[in-house]
């Protein structure tokens, strides 16, 4: 009559034994990505020494994400400017990453049209960003007081709408969204030990920054840019709704070779005819990835030189602001 029960606990006891073992595995797979292999994806000095291991995860939500990503001063807010605001959104390009506040594009966009400036670029954002902060409504009276909307572009924002930018602090989950009946969705983590895991998030990076980004594959650019459209129209979207005359202007930033089917993909036109200005500045500025136009031959993000530059091209050449 024991012989059931004594084949159930036998059968119980394989199961959590090879649980254990399981859970073992993967946290040892965990530690030897995090020591030798997701240092290797991080263009930034990803030292395993400064950054202790982590197993706590924070997910973060659309209501946080200041905690991690700090702005910058807006300009010219306490200015009797008569003209409406500019509201900006992007990474560390659009953020001024290494510049003196006067050196940046905001700053001195402002200063030349007159008109206050709300830069809500951080270093290591993408669009998805954007798109959560404008959908928490925080920003809703900028918004309804701005005249323009600049989301400043970078090659890698193609694939950090999937997954984490280089130096991402590793206890938050990435934000990211879904999506469901061709609209997006804010992606939540059920499982964010997994999901934020130096193993899963390798794997994920790995994927969508090496291998779809630098496909050559059509189908798969395809995919890439269609994701991306998505964003900018839902953007686009969730912008007028608030303010139905706001001009967007994207400009896109050339960043390195590997992102060059996005940055220069001719299917940007189609943004062109529903209703954005798009500027990608290195079709008129091919120097901008020039020595003199960078902040060091190290670090290939725009000096004060390149914004000078651009700026003449978006108000004297182009005329798209004024």
């Amino acid at each position: 009559m024991n012989e059931p029960n004594n084949k159930l606990k036998k059968i119980i006891t394989i199961i959590s034994v090879n649980i254990i073992i399981i859970v073992i595995i993967l946290f040892i797979l965990n530690w030897v990505c995090y020591r030798y292999l997701y240092p290797l994806l991080e263009n930034t000095q990803f030292d395993t020494k400064e950054h202790k291991i982590t197993f706590g995860r924070k997910v973060i939500t659309p209501d946080d994400i200041n905690e991690i990503y700090p702005i910058r001063k807006f300009v010219g807010t306490d200015q009797n400017y008569n003209k409406k605001s500019i509201i900006m959104f992007g990474c560390s390009y659009g953020y001024g990453h290494m510049l003196e506040d006067e050196q940046t594009f905001h700053y001195k966009i402002s200063n030349l049209l007159k008109r206050p400036v709300y830069n809500y670029s951080s270093s290591g954002e993408s669009t998805q960003f954007a798109l959560m902060k404008i959908q928490n409504h925080k920003i809703d009276d900028v918004i309804r007081n701005s005249e323009y909307a600049i989301l400043v572009t970078i090659g890698e924002h193609v694939w950090r709408v999937h997954t984490h930018s280089n130096g991402y602090s590793t206890e938050f989950t990435w934000p990211r969204y879904d999506i469901r009946n061709g609209e997006l969705v804010f992606h939540k983590y059920k499982f964010p030990m997994i999901e934020a895991s130096y193993l899963y998030k390798y794997i994920q990076k790995l994927f969508f920054a090496r291998i779809l980004t630098e496909s050559s594959n059509k189908y798969i650019q395809d995919y890439m840019f269609d994701y991306m459209k998505l964003h900018y129209e839902t953007i686009k979207k969730e912008l007028e709704k608030i303010n139905p005359n706001i001009k967007i202007i994207i400009i896109v930033y050339k960043d390195s070779n590997e992102t060059d089917s996005f940055t220069f993909n001719p299917r940007w036109k189609e943004l062109e005819d529903e209703g954005f200005i798009v500027v990608n500045v290195h079709s008129y500025l091919p120097f901008l990835r020039d020595i003199d136009y960078i902040i060091s031959e190290t670090d290939g993000h725009p000096n004060e030189k390149a914004w000078d530059s651009i700026i003449k091209l978006l108000v004297d050449d182009l005329k798209v602001l004024n």
